[in-house]
């Protein structure tokens, strides 16, 4: 007997010094591709690393930061130790299957290794082509169609390893339970694996609106332009908002008082100017300020649940302070722009769209600001949890969808197949099928029963194109024959002719900056006119209008002795409900934002955009958020562009130099411009009225013109 068992016992021992071994060099192996990962990283991202060695100089890195970098590196360690033990585990099942002597064992598992990694990296270039890494196997696959061979090849081999891992564990079952225990255990398996893709039946989702109290659904898009809908004739097609807007009241000439997100959204919520809600720019400090009154609030006490999500913060904290109860956004922080940014690496990148990434990568779920790996379904999927719950509340929810916002990329777009205007078209139809997958989840929670639906874009956007700025050449009017087209507007990093702009808030006469969509829609809460409105509105009609469609009074007090109590919005529920018209003499004031040389182009680079600016910023030590200094939101005061719309004129206020600035009057019918208050064309026109009203309302912010 002893002689019997003397053999196998030295077969298992040798076996598992094998399978030691083999696991030895598999983690050696897997720690030096992580080196090699972060090595090529460190190549492709020199200049971002310098420039958080230069802001780290210029401002206060607080040790808050730390958990979190500390945690982003536990993930990494943690993905690639698994990636060893799943080579490992099915190295060691194929040897057991057919019975591979000891020796053969680690050459099969350093095999599998090296086909594991070539299949992360191609999947990687495949499905991220904006990666870092995409580029380096771009070297050698060339076409994206050789890649997705290659891919498919590399998806059949290891389905093979797959496979024959699982019958190497059937017959270690089978060797150490015998055959019907081990086919039991099998089905166990196989049982609890099948019903972990199930997803069980969720009770019917009751809603508590009504036709008197519906949900308030405020939907934006950021930097959509209208013009390039189908809706409004363009040639390429967005079939959802196309047929949303069919169905809905249209405000064709709305306009957004700052083209910055920050700065609009909040505006939307208290329906007040930046000059009076104190948000003047991104980033602003919120400290201080007061939002009792802002529409969620407002709701928040008049019995709503009040929910915000948006798929990018980087530049926009909105949060519970405007009386949000629930606010579904990316961690924000100083942690966003370095983890996200630096989280490009093949395993994560394939697994950060996961229910498995979502917690080991938070700041690259869901977070279109990280677009090399961002899926525009992941924001849909963290949106979905919420929108389930069951309800004894109406809501108001706003969403912001951020995919059209400058590179216009996402995970599978890639960036060097198209011009940026072709990005940015094909951005707005990928953003119009995620709202038409977003209306489907509020369909099926029936929260579209009883709502009050607001389709809206926070700004539009300038690409440069003839018209995005509205100065044409030929139709300006000298003070004197032959005089210079004054360069009034300040210099860009493209060569941008006197008719073109680029991004958005950098240019009040950039009207395609700040010409935004807004319709208003409403499903089973009343009757409205399904039409086109032409006719000035802003951004900030948003609020009084959807109080007065509830009935609701804002009970606000403002003293009468505050200069900037002047009526900044109006209801537009009469036009809604029909047989009302828009105010046939209105001031719609205008203003821009923060705007140095490396924001004023079609291709900005964010880290180029925060170092021009870096003198700018602060870091909570307790949030870790970038906020703008008080000292230097003064600077960005001194530096504003001023407009005022009225009726069919425009008139803007761009500084020079000091004090001065310079006044450009535009007839909006005729295209007709001059820089000349004193010329008949000045003196038939608004244009003083105007001036004083701009000069009312910013006070000392205007000086000389």
């Amino acid at each position: 007997m002893h002689n019997q068992t003397a053999p196998t016992a030295n077969v298992n021992k040798t076996g598992s010094s094998a399978a030691m071994s083999l696991f030895f060099y598999l983690l050696l192996l897997t720690a030096f591709f992580f080196l090699l990962e972060i090595s090529f990283f460190i190549q492709c991202n020199k200049a971002y690393l310098s420039d958080f060695s230069f802001v780290s100089s210029q401002l206060q890195i607080p040790l808050s930061i730390l958990p979190g970098i500390l945690y982003f590196i536990f993930a990494h360690l943690l993905i690639h130790f698994m990636f060893c033990m799943i080579v490992w585990g099915a190295a060691s099942s194929i040897a057991r299957f057919f019975h591979a002597p000891p020796h053969r064992q680690i050459p099969l598992g350093i095999g599998i290794w090296v086909i594991g990694i070539v299949t992360l990296l191609v999947a990687n270039q495949v499905y991220f082509p904006n990666s870092k890494f995409a580029g380096l196997t771009g070297f050698i696959l060339f076409s994206p169609a050789a890649a997705s061979y290659l891919l498919s090849i590399l998806s059949i081999c290891c389905l093979f390893f797959i496979i024959f891992a699982g019958l190497g564990c059937l017959h270690l079952l089978y060797k150490s339970w015998g055959l019907w225990p081990g086919a039991i255990t099998l089905c166990a398996v196989i049982a609890a694996l099948g019903f972990s893709f199930l997803k069980p039946a969720l009770p019917v989702v009751h809603d508590a609106a009504t036709r008197e109290r519906p949900n308030i659904i405020l939907v934006g898009v950021d930097s959509l332009r209208p013009d390039f809908l189908g809706f409004f004739g363009h040639d390429n097609r967005t079939p959802f908002m196309d047929a949303f807007l069919n169905q809905a009241t249209v405000f064709a000439e709305a306009v957004t008082p700052l083209a910055r997100t920050f700065p609009s959204w909040a505006g939307i919520l208290t329906g007040q100017y930046p000059r009076q809600t104190g948000i003047r720019f991104n980033l602003a400090q919120q400290d201080k300020l007061n939002f009792a009154q802002a529409l969620p609030a407002i709701l928040r006490r008049n019995g709503y649940e009040t929910v915000f999500a948006t798929d990018e913060v980087r530049f926009s904290n909105l949060d519970k302070n405007f009386g949000f109860n629930q606010v579904i956004t990316p961690p924000m922080g100083l942690n966003d722009f370095l983890l996200g940014t630096f989280n490009d690496f093949p395993l994560s990148n394939l697994l950060v769209n996961t229910s498995l990434g979502k917690w080991l990568f938070p700041y690259s779920y869901a977070n279109r600001a990280v677009y090399f790996n961002y899926e525009p379904d992941s924001f849909l999927h963290l949106l979905d949890s919420t929108l389930e719950a069951h309800r004894t509340k109406p809501m108001m929810l706003a969403v912001h969808f951020c995919l059209p916002h400058h590179p216009y990329l996402w995970a599978s777009l890639s960036g060097e197949d198209y011009s940026i205007r072709e990005r940015y078209q094909k951005s707005i139809q990928r953003v119009d099928r995620q709202l038409r997958d977003f209306f489907t989840l509020l369909k099926k929670n029936h929260l579209l029963d009883h709502a009050i639906v607001v389709l809206l874009s926070d700004h539009g956007e300038a690409l440069e194109l003839a018209g995005d700025r509205i100065t044409e050449k030929d139709l300006f009017l000298p003070a004197r024959k032959r005089e210079a087209i004054p360069r009034f507007y300040p210099p860009s990093l493209d060569d941008e002719a006197i008719n073109q702009s680029a991004g958005h808030g950098t240019d009040v006469l950039g009207l395609p900056q700040y010409h935004t969509l807004l319709a208003f829609r409403l499903y089973g809460a009343g009757d409205q006119q399904k039409n086109v409105v032409p006719g000035a509105v802003s951004l900030l009609d948003i609020k009084p209008t959807l109080l007065a469609l509830l009935g609701i009074t804002d009970s606000a007090h403002v003293p009468l002795d505050n200069p900037l109590s002047c009526s900044s919005c109006t209801s537009l529920v009469s036009v809604i409900k029909g047989g009302g018209k828009l105010p046939s003499s209105r001031h719609i004031f205008l203003e821009s934002d923060f705007s140095p040389e490396a924001i004023r182009t079609v291709y900005p680079e964010t880290r180029k955009v925060l170092l021009e600016g870096i003198q700018l910023f602060q870091i909570d030590p307790v949030t870790t958020r970038l906020t703008v200094k008080a000292s230097m939101g003064q600077m960005i005061i001194h530096s504003k562009q001023y407009a005022d719309i009225y009726g069919d004129w425009m008139l803007a206020l761009y500084p020079q130099h000091k004090d001065l600035r310079m006044p450009i009057l535009v007839n909006l019918v005729n295209g007709q411009w001059t820089n000349d208050l004193q010329s008949s064309f000045a003196r038939h026109s608004p244009a003083a009225m105007m001036l004083r009203e701009l000069k009312a309302f910013y006070g000392d912010e205007i000086s000389t013109v």
